[in-house]
């Protein structure tokens, strides 16, 4: 699953720069990316979108990416972290999970930017919260190898507990110590544009304290 999402990712882009004409290449970025404006402004960018696109966009903006550093970045973190957590869910939970941290990570940006009428697109708001996801299995100090071994299913982290691990704190710190960085104009670096680093909260959040939420009950086989 993780890898048919990738695949998902690069086929969208590959399509939006070297396929689509103008035309498409702007229907998309209207249509598909997540404009926080449009819920709370009439401009008249919000009124010539597609009838129910504030509905799919706050989950539809993962698909589409700025440029080959923005989706390369999307997609080594995604390989990284989407894969002890998909082996952990399943397919299916897995695919729920990604747009729940989506739409996670966009309702926060909305919350930070109720206004801003500047297209957001990326997939960071659903590989963050792979990542908060991941930190509460698989980064336990007492086992180096506990990453690659996450499938087997070792018991969720309390919060806590998790919070008081080492390596789990330390993970958690830098991450949102890079996010701030970001925050003040630091990421241009990473790509074309500004880094959305409130979706980025928004997500690893969601994953820390909610992929319980996903996690497959004892009938489906999950071992505690």
């Amino acid at each position: 699953m993780v890898l048919v999402f990738i695949a998902a990712l690069v086929a969208v882009h590959l399509f939006r720069v070297m396929v689509a004409g103008p035309t498409i290449e702007g229907w998309m970025i209207l249509n598909l990316s997540f404009i926080p404006g449009c819920y709370s402004d009439l401009a008249e960018i919000c009124t010539v979108r597609a009838p129910g696109a504030d509905l799919w966009t706050p989950a539809s903006y993962t698909l589409l990416h700025g440029d080959a550093m923005h989706i390369g970045l999307n997609s080594l973190w995604l390989l990284v972290f989407g894969t002890p957590v998909a082996r952990r869910l399943g397919a299916q939970r897995f695919l729920v999970f990604s747009i729940a941290g989506s739409v996670a990570g966009a309702a926060l940006f909305f919350v930070i930017n109720p206004t801003l009428l500047q297209p957001v697109i990326g997939a960071s708001g659903a590989v963050s919260a792979m990542m908060g996801g991941a930190s509460r299995f698989a980064l336990s100090r007492g086992d180096r190898f506990s990453m690659m071994r996450a499938y087997r299913h070792q018991p969720l982290t309390p919060i806590a507990s998790a919070l008081s691990d080492r390596t789990v704190l330390v993970f958690v710190i830098v991450f949102f110590a890079t996010n701030l960085l970001f925050s003040a104009g630091m990421g241009g670096a990473f790509g074309e544009g500004s880094v959305a680093w409130e979706a980025h909260l928004g997500g690893f959040v969601f994953g820390f304290l909610g992929l319980g939420l996903f996690e497959r009950r004892p009938s489906d086989g999950n071992p505690h």
